[in-house]
């Protein structure tokens, strides 16, 4: 399961790329799965179940940074650590958001290799030697999101399936996987600083894989490293999600404008607004054409909103 280098060359005398000096795979030491969790004790257990089912051969520990749930979360998870040597639970001080937690179990990782995933996905068995895998040859990797499995129509009209064969390029400036199909090494995550914890709703991601290739590290894509991906389950929550994206969007594009992101083209954001406004009457239709609806509606108004707080036209 090799995967195939995206952009350029790694960071040089690093130790990070390439092979040992006799031509063989440099070892590694324990594989460390970093997983955020808030208010997920409806869906952590399957999350937890598919980790231990997995087929890589070596040490390994799952650490769950539990970020502040007001539901039964962190009872279960102190359940779970009795069943599963495996696993640790650590808390993410204070109100952090997702890039705080993936610090906090990066701080916390005893491996060389941080793998990430979401508390409300599912990975596949293989999903953890594949990233490894590739891990050995490249420094940062990313994995496919299938997303048939755990969600209904509405939920996939909203956010239509992609094909597994590439990383993620929304932008048209650099790829990026998600951050819920990840992995790196860990001294790339020290020579970045770490996640910005000032993305907090979308981009978080995006950000940090963005500096690590405009820094030198080369990024694969993984496909046989799949996560079953699970998406909002109703037209309101995919709202609340989308415009969190959308006003990531204007400051992504403040931060790396001058690195060679490029700007949103007008006639787009023109022809996105007239669509919107011919169905207008989906706001009161079936439920996948309300989820579809409402989605873009909520991606277009936060990059309205985000664009006039960074003074950055993003639409």
């Amino acid at each position: 399961m090799n995967g195939s280098g995206v952009n350029g060359s790694g960071m040089n005398g690093s130790g990070v790329n390439g092979r040992g000096m006799n031509g063989s795979r440099p070892p590694l030491g324990p594989v460390s799965v970093v997983v955020p969790a808030r208010n997920a004790e409806r869906t952590i257990a399957a999350q937890l179940e598919a980790l231990a089912r997995q087929t890589y051969p070596d040490p390994w520990e799952v650490i769950v940074v539990e970020n502040g749930s007001s539901d039964g979360t962190r009872a279960l998870l102190h359940r779970w650590e009795r069943r599963m040597p495996q696993l640790r639970v650590v808390d993410c001080a204070g109100d952090r958001g997702v890039n705080g937690a993936r610090n906090t179990g990066c701080e916390q990782a005893l491996g060389d290799l941080v793998l990430c995933c979401d508390a409300d996905d599912v990975v596949a068995p293989g999903w953890m030697a594949g990233l490894v895998d590739a891990l050995r040859t490249d420094p940062a990797a990313g994995g496919a999101l299938e997303r048939r499995l755990l969600n209904g129509p509405a939920a996939l009209a909203a956010r239509p399936p992609k094909t597994y064969d590439a990383l993620l390029d929304t932008f048209g400036f650099l790829p990026y996987p998600a951050g819920a199909n990840c992995g790196f090494r860990k001294e790339v995550w020290k020579h970045l600083g770490g996640f910005d914890e000032s993305y907090r709703n979308g981009g978080d991601d995006t950000e940090f894989f963005w500096r690590a290739q405009l820094a030198g590290y080369r990024l694969a894509f993984v496909p046989d490293a799949v996560v079953h991906y699970r998406l909002r389950a109703d037209a309101w929550a995919v709202a609340r999600q989308l415009y969190g994206y959308g006003r990531s969007h204007p400051k992504l594009y403040r931060d790396f404008a001058g690195r060679g992101m490029p700007a949103s083209r007008p006639g787009d954001a023109a022809r996105a607004w007239w669509t919107l406004l011919v169905h207008l009457p989906h706001l009161v239709g079936p439920a996948d054409r309300r989820a579809t609806f409402v989605a873009q509606l909520a991606l277009r108004t936060g990059r309205i909103v985000s664009s006039a707080r960074y003074l950055r036209c993003y639409l």
